[in-house]
């Protein structure tokens, strides 16, 4: 009886494997997409900041209200990633 209750514990030891390293996969997917966004905020928020050094323009003035829009819109979907991904690491 040990050797197929043995054999059928291993069942639920490769499925929780393949679980492990999917869960894996997502959270560095999920650190990559993270990683990228802080990156284009950055970017954004220099360009932001370069647009408020010069004189304004009216189209000057669109374009920094919408690098305003993009930046913060990132920020936000930014802020809900490292949310989800510390909400990952308590578990």
């Amino acid at each position: 009886m040990e050797g197929s209750s043995g054999s059928s514990s291993n069942r639920p030891g490769k499925k929780k494997t393949t679980e492990l390293e999917t869960l894996r996969k997502e959270h560095e997917e999920k650190q990559l997409k993270k990683q990228q966004l802080m990156l284009r905020r950055q970017e954004l928020k220099k360009q932001i900041e370069n647009h408020k050094n010069k004189e304004t323009s009216e189209e000057v003035k669109q374009a920094f209200k919408q690098l305003s829009q993009e930046y913060n819109s990132l920020r936000e979907e930014y802020n809900q990633l490292l949310t989800q991904t510390s909400g990952e690491s308590h578990h």
